[in-house]
């Protein structure tokens, strides 16, 4: 049966509802509760059983879903224990005695994050960095900004974070539905240096840092801290400190920096070794290993090992008992109960939306109107970004965008790593500037600065850098991604250089 217009009314409620309820998977289960009625003839009570059986119970099924579901189980186990074991304490610890400057004191929080390359560390950054940042004069808004560069638009760029499983299950159900062979985890790969915003985010950030070119009001805030030693408004409400209470926590604990770099060797030592086995590396040599591993169970296995690691080691330090070793980690667990739903119900939508056939309508859209597809990776991160503003949440956008964008690329010859690139960044942006953003709340949360002024600080960095990625994606989907690519850098570093002039006579 050909629907028509009608499938893209699933994912179109999807996207309406969370924007007005800012509710990413009560839109989610309402779209496709809609796609199921329209399915079943127009009878939501049968819809609505459907649901169940026809789509949540065989998502889940599926091995590879399975699996991908384990890998966001551990890493959420796995990033609780390695906090709660002392290990942010002890490298906090370590670093504290080597800064001496504002500036070594900015790229030593840029840098700390690659340690913490398997997960989103912005609460991480800030409760290490903040009492050294302080003492040197750094704003509170400008610890929040790095610490939220470093967190969202980082995790997207690391094949080992539940960033990366999310967005790779979401890529391995399009494929399947696609009848595409290609390793889903090694085209996530191949689309980093396509994830403009992300990439430009950050390099954006070290340059700021380097060249000491702030703009906007960040250059009035840091200004004031550096003439004055106020890190925060005069009208400011710094945010409550969130999470765990560390300084009670630790107090009088025995910890050592093995509790930071055990737990990490033994991620990445089990990781390599479950690579190389899985992908028979006596057969296939390392590289081959590397395109033939189960790299879902090589990370899963690595994090539930790690955790192990890191749970002995906060016990052996007196932090929690041996026999609390488990409930931490299902602490941790509790912590992401929220992503495998909107795992499930991601892939319930692409499921849904394959047997309405939205990419025959899209195409003929397409078609049909003349729209040139080089246009389309530049629309996509167009309108993710829009939803990434409006709902605060990247993964949301991920899995609306995915469906709709990758057949298209199919189809139309786009790249699908640009596609794909596309998609990422547009929620990433998004999300990355907005207000209700939980990453947003928790770098303001993190670094203790008042949260409307950190939005408010953040926003030209974010829109200078998202309206450069765009410039980018619309050159690269006319002509090439690389030429894109070179634009888009060449455009932020004149921004900044213009915006900061202008700061500087607005605040002098």
């Amino acid at each position: 049966m050909e629907y028509g217009i009608l499938t893209i009314v699933p994912p179109l409620v999807a996207i309406g509802l969370a924007l007005i309820t800012k509710q990413t998977i009560l839109s989610l289960v309402v779209g496709l509760w809609v796609g199921t009625t329209i399915i079943s003839g127009w009878n939501p009570l049968v819809g609505l059983p459907m649901m169940i059986s026809d789509f949540f119970i065989p998502n889940i099924a599926s091995s590879g879903n399975a699996g991908t579901l384990m890998l966001i189980t551990a890493c959420g186990g796995f990033v609780y224990m390695f906090k709660v074991s002392g290990a942010s304490k002890a490298f906090g610890e370590l670093i504290t005695r080597k800064v001496k400057t504002r500036m070594q004191a900015q790229l030593i929080t840029f840098f700390s994050a690659f340690a913490f390359i398997f997960t989103e560390p912005t609460l991480t950054l800030g409760s290490i960095m903040r009492p050294i940042t302080e003492k040197l004069n750094v704003s509170r808004v400008k610890l929040a900004y790095i610490c939220d560069v470093m967190g969202c638009p980082f995790a997207t760029l690391s094949p080992i974070t539940s960033y990366s499983s999310y967005a790779t299950s979401l890529i391995a159900a399009a494929f399947t539905a696609l009848a595409i062979s290609e390793n889903p985890w090694l085209t996530f790969v191949k689309a980093i240096p396509f994830n403009f915003y992300a990439i430009f985010g950050m390099l954006a950030l070290l340059f700021v840092i380097l060249t000491k070119l702030d703009i906007g009001p960040m250059y009035a805030a840091e200004k004031r801290a550096i003439e004055t030693g106020e890190l925060i408004g005069e009208n400011d409400v710094p945010m409550t400190k969130y999470d765990l209470d560390e300084d009670a926590l630790f107090a009088g604990k025995n910890i050592t920096t093995m509790n930071f770099i055990l737990p990490l060797v033994t991620l990445f030592v089990t990781l390599l070794l479950m690579i190389l086995w899985t992908g028979d590396a006596g057969a296939n040599g390392i590289g081959g290993a590397f395109r033939n591993a189960n790299i879902v169970l090589s990370i899963t296995l690595g994090f539930f090992i790690a955790s192990v690691a890191a749970g002995l080691l906060g016990a052996r330090s007196g932090i929690f008992g041996y026999k609390n070793i488990v409930e931490q980690f299902t602490k941790g667990v509790a912590l992401n109960a929220d992503i495998p739903v909107i795992l499930v119900l991601a892939w319930s939508i692409g499921s849904l939306t394959g047997i309405m056939d939205l990419k025959g309508y899209l195409i003929h859209l397409v078609e049909a109107n003349s729209i040139a597809p080089g246009l389309m990776p530049m629309m996509i991160f167009i309108v993710g970004a829009f939803v990434g503003f409006s709902t605060g949440s990247s993964w949301g956008v991920w899995a609306i965008t995915m469906p709709i964008a990758l057949p298209i690329a199919a189809q139309f010859n786009i790249p699908m790593e640009l596609m794909i690139g596309a998609c990422l960044s547009g929620g990433v942006f998004g999300d990355h500037c907005s207000p209700i953003s939980d990453t947003t709340i928790l770098a303001s949360t993190a670094a203790g600065a008042d949260h409307i002024q950190h939005v408010r600080t953040q926003l030209p960095y974010s829109l200078t850098v998202g309206i450069c990625s765009a410039a980018g994606f619309l050159i690269g989907g006319l002509f090439s991604p690389l030429f894109g690519l070179i634009v888009a850098a060449a455009a932020i570093v004149a921004a900044f250089f213009g915006l900061h002039k202008f700061a500087a006579q607005k605040y002098a």
